[in-house]
């Protein structure tokens, strides 16, 4: 579930307390050291809110985190194929909510756990549901040309599914955007379905204004777990402020 506010201002004002400041990674305002944080426009995980703000619950997280490890968040929208062209990069980057895959490990380095999804589920108009009857797995959806799978540019669904995806489509083409353009698209009937879990239905229906009742979400039975998402950084992020992070997700999973 995601954490309260309140229980995570308490969890850093004690960390703050009892915690050394991290070294330099770049230089901010008052000594305290500035890290870029990249996210996805990706609801309920984060987003931009009406008051143009970053939020959502991985966000605040996050930024509970960082400032308990005497770091300064600065947050930039893109999607994920810019975010992953700044992870190539030399310079301290990082991004919130990725999954841990073995080629993203040969390029960036990787948090613990910050939270664990629910199954991905096939979200689709109700008026299309039809096309998945007797497509009770994803390897069945796949495997029927009719049916067109919506997928981002640069954005993994794990790497088991990514795995079956490339071997049943390769080539297949993605969209290069963020999720509430995908859950747009599917509006529009440009797609059958698209992958999701289930936490994350009702925030992307809110956010791109869709009627909910206009949609379902199919269980896929090959896809019995949900995915770990992590905090990924560029290379250009020492070791030691990795280790540091680790340490503060580890006290604040022991607080909730």
């Amino acid at each position: 579930m995601p954490m309260s506010f309140r229980l995570m201002l308490g969890l850093f004002l004690c960390l703050c307390l009892t915690l050394a400041p991290v070294a330099d990674i770049g230089a901010g305002d008052g000594g305290q050291v500035r890290l870029l944080v990249c996210h996805l426009e990706f609801p309920p995980y984060y987003f931009t809110n009406s008051l143009g703000e970053p939020d959502g619950f991985l966000l605040r997280k996050t930024d509970a985190v960082l400032r308990a490890a005497g770091i300064e968040p600065v947050y930039q929208s893109m999607p994920a194929k810019r975010i992953l062209e700044l992870l190539h990069s030399k310079d301290p980057v990082c991004s919130i909510g990725w999954f841990k895959t073995p080629h993203r490990e040969s390029f960036a380095k990787f948090s613990k756990p910050i939270y664990r999804n629910q199954p991905l589920c096939a979200l689709a108009l109700k008026e299309n549901v039809f096309k998945l009857e007797g497509r009770d797995s994803l390897a069945q959806i796949l495997a029927d040309e009719t049916i067109v799978l919506g997928v981002l540019e640069g954005y993994s669904l794990g790497a088991d599914v990514d795995d079956l995806i490339a071997r049943a489509r390769p080539g297949m083409k993605r969209v290069n955007g963020d999720y509430p353009q995908l859950v747009r698209m599917l509006a529009m009937e440009r797609f059958t379905c698209i992958l999701v879990a289930p936490e994350e239905v009702e925030s992307l229906l809110q956010m791109t204004r869709l009627d909910r009742d206009l949609f379902t979400c199919k269980g896929l039975v090959d896809v019995p777990t949900g995915n770990a998402r992590h905090l990924m950084y560029s290379m250009g992020v020492p070791d030691r402020i990795v280790a540091r992070i680790d340490e503060l997700l580890a006290a604040m999973d022991e607080n909730q």
